[in-house]
């Protein structure tokens, strides 16, 4: 493919509409870099302000007022000027209009890796390796101890266009149940899955909560699209696309998946799920623990176990605590969901930024243990206080309307930049029933090795977008049928195990696998 020549200009964003529309468009708080790695302290240059577009989701918006930058600004010289809407709401529209103007600021913050290195590889983005070896010897030592961010971050073309945000911690949810109900029926945390099914079917007629009312709701969860599939995993089923010992498979065209979706209808029809889980949203946790009739879930540790906290005086004596995840059908424990290692979510340079070298600079400034820190915990003094050389935040942000992570959010810190996380500053928000959670997870080992996101080339993305779409909305709508009993699972698997082949899977399945080769390569 001829290198597309970027530039600010009616020619460029000509261009690029023929394209877009061709495209379908748990760890200590050990410090990063190691103590031998130069440049430990910020070097200021000249005065220097770059434009950023930033518009990810309703969080990730960035303000020019932001507390925490302005900071940085202090100490880099460095000030970041933002170019997305604060009132916009579709990112993805935001990022491919800027894309086809032409008109590109000098950094970029976007969450696809694909497009960075898409339109990296065309001419928009300035390559990073060079700049890195020259100029950001933090984020130099910082790749040398993590390789596998550089070979995430790594395009096909073995050049790196944007630096990642690097999550830290590992376990992401948990199950969780109510402890209060078992005790109430003097019931032990089920260790299998026929186990769970026994505790469900109690929760559901024994009344645990004790108002003589049969209003328990045995399992719910807050993930209209995805509550129910959390089950799948108990008979040893996948909701997507997974490797089994190298081999890419697709989940729903698995015979383990008619035994899951076979079972999960047999619950829902018993009354053992909750009726509106398809429905319900973003407030189940909310109000079904409210109400006092919400039983088991899967969720997030932290969010999940402050409603312990928050409901309290609502519902007297409630401990929804994490449990191990009982066992499935084969006899293995796990857990489907892990923190991720590296995001998609990250900073380019563009290729018509005057100031890269001071550009790279300054995403290694966030890289130092200084620049780090503030990411991560804000400004000393406002959020947070050292106490044995150690950040501790303060009474009023801990206890604060808002969670942590929004406040600090709300000021500039957290934000997905290029930068490495640290999980202590989770930790300090995390109530103690979280946290033993999380120390089991960590410790068992419950989580599985997720599917790693993958780069394709223009004509394997084009395919996949093509025909992965359909197949998607044609398996969750099959799902949905056969949990609510409008159809049978039994008689009709084969068939549409038929209708996923005719529908391309298996060239989605031919894509991934040549995908993932490389990748493992």
């Amino acid at each position: 493919m001829k290198q597309q020549v970027w530039k600010k200009g009616v020619g460029a964003a000509l261009t690029l509409v023929v394209a877009l529309s061709a495209a379908g468009c748990g760890k200590d708080a050990k410090e990063a870099v190691p103590s031998s790695a130069p440049n430990q302290g910020t070097e200021k240059g000249k005065p220097v302000e770059l434009t950023m577009h930033m518009h990810y989701g309703d969080r990730y918006i960035y303000d020019n007022n932001f507390p925490v930058f302005k900071e940085a600004a202090k100490r880099t010289n460095v000030t970041l000027k933002g170019t997305a809407s604060q009132t916009a709401t579709n990112s993805k529209e935001m990022f491919n209009l800027m894309m086809v103007s032409g008109d590109i600021p000098d950094i970029v913050h976007y969450n696809v890796k694909g497009d960075f290195n898409k339109y990296g590889s065309e001419g928009a983005f300035a390559p990073l390796n060079e700049l890195i070896d020259k100029h950001a010897p933090n984020i130099k030592a910082f790749l040398e101890q993590r390789p596998d961010v550089k070979k995430f971050a790594t395009a096909p073309d073995g050049k790196m266009y944007f630096l990642s945000f690097v999550p830290d911690g590992l376990v992401a949810k948990g199950w969780f149940i109510r402890q209060d109900w078992l005790k109430a029926l003097n019931m032990q945390q089920p260790k299998t899955v026929d186990e769970l099914y026994q505790v469900l079917k109690a929760f559901k007629e024994k009344d645990p909560n004790k108002n003589g009312k049969a209003d328990e709701i045995p399992y719910f969860n807050r993930v209209n699209k995805g509550g129910a599939q959390d089950l799948l995993l108990f008979w040893n089923s996948y909701r997507g696309i997974y490797a089994d010992q190298g081999k890419v498979k697709y989940g729903p065209y698995e015979a383990n998946y008619e035994t899951a979706v076979a079972n999960i209808a047999k619950w829902y029809k018993e009354g053992l799920i909750d009726p509106e889980i398809f429905t319900r949203g973003a407030k189940a946790r909310e109000v079904l623990l409210g109400d006092n009739v919400g039983g088991v879930s899967h969720d997030w540790f932290s969010s999940t176990a402050g409603y312990n906290d928050t409901l309290k005086d609502k519902v007297p004596g409630i401990l929804f605590a994490p449990m191990a995840p009982p066992a499935s059908s084969d006899g293995v424990v796990r857990e489907e969901t892990k923190r991720a290692t590296v995001s998609e979510s990250g900073w380019a340079i563009s290729a018509s930024n005057k100031h890269q070298v001071e550009t790279i600079k300054y995403f290694d400034f966030w890289f130092t243990p200084e620049g780090r820190r503030l990411m991560n915990f804000g400004i000393e003094g406002v959020h947070y206080d050292l106490v044995d050389g150690k950040p501790k935040f303060k009474d009023s942000l801990l206890t604060g309307s808002k969670p942590v992570n929004e406040a600090l959010q709300a000021d500039g810190a957290q934000m997905e930049v290029g930068f490495h996380q640290d999980f202590a500053y989770e930790e300090q928000w995390t109530n103690k029933t979280a946290l033993a959670g999380v120390k089991e997870y960590n410790e068992k080992k419950y989580p599985i090795e997720q599917f790693p996101v993958l780069t394709f080339t223009d004509g394997e993305k084009k395919k996949l977008d093509s025909i992965m779409k359909s197949i998607q909305t044609f398996t969750d709508e099959k799902f949905q049928k056969w949990v609510l009993g409008s159809e049978p699972v039994a008689g009709n698997f084969e068939k549409f195990r038929q209708q996923l082949k005719e529908m391309g899977l298996d060239e989605v399945i031919s894509i991934q696998q040549a995908a993932y080769d490389r990748y493992m390569k």
